[in-house]
């Protein structure tokens, strides 16, 4: 059987690769000039890639986490301790995880009681209905809708189980040569 798959992002080239799998013979079609989607490693500017898109794989209970040992690739843990710096208007460095959390008056963002989603509420709508627009937003949330997609074509309960997810305390890895 043939098969074209539109797209060479990593959704694509998974569906690629399991139809050859299955004995389709695919065909790939992909409008830009590279593969990859969101994943965008620049090797341009500096000896270390940097990560134009897709950086991290959340946890080693994910898909790709496997794959990337499987591929014997070099991966660096980052913990919530070790979580990436980024400096307020005011000057001061800050974690990712306290100018997400903590600073809008959470300890643990998985404690906070979330109101329950309404039927099949998106998560936009979730966030509107609970007053958590714009900076309001907490940033495991963030870093869920950056992750998927937008806000509008999320569902608002497969957020609050991701927010739940206590695989996710591990945190993070970044693949040393490169995500791409």
């Amino acid at each position: 059987m043939k098969t074209l798959v539109l797209g060479a992002g990593i959704a694509g080239l998974a569906a690629a690769q399991d139809l050859h799998q299955a004995n389709h013979q695919v065909l790939v079609l992909e409008a830009r000039n590279r593969v990859g989607g969101r994943i965008h490693t620049d090797r341009s500017f500096a000896p270390t890639p940097i990560e134009l898109g897709a950086e991290f794989i959340h946890s080693s209970a994910v898909p790709t986490f496997p794959l990337a040992e499987q591929l014997q690739l070099k991966t660096f843990a980052i913990t919530q301790q070790e979580d990436t710096l980024v400096r307020l208007r005011n000057g001061d460095l800050r974690t990712v995880a306290e100018v997400g959390c903590k600073e809008r008056g959470f300890s643990d963002i998985r404690a906070v009681h979330w109101p329950e989603a309404l039927g099949e509420e998106s998560l936009a709508e979730y966030l509107v209905r609970n007053g958590l627009e714009g900076q309001r937003i907490p940033y495991k949330l963030q870093e869920y809708i950056s992750d998927f997609d937008h806000a509008g074509a999320l569902s608002a309960k497969a957020a609050l189980d991701f927010l739940h997810d206590k695989s996710a305390e591990e945190g993070d890895y970044r693949i040393l040569s490169g995500y791409d």
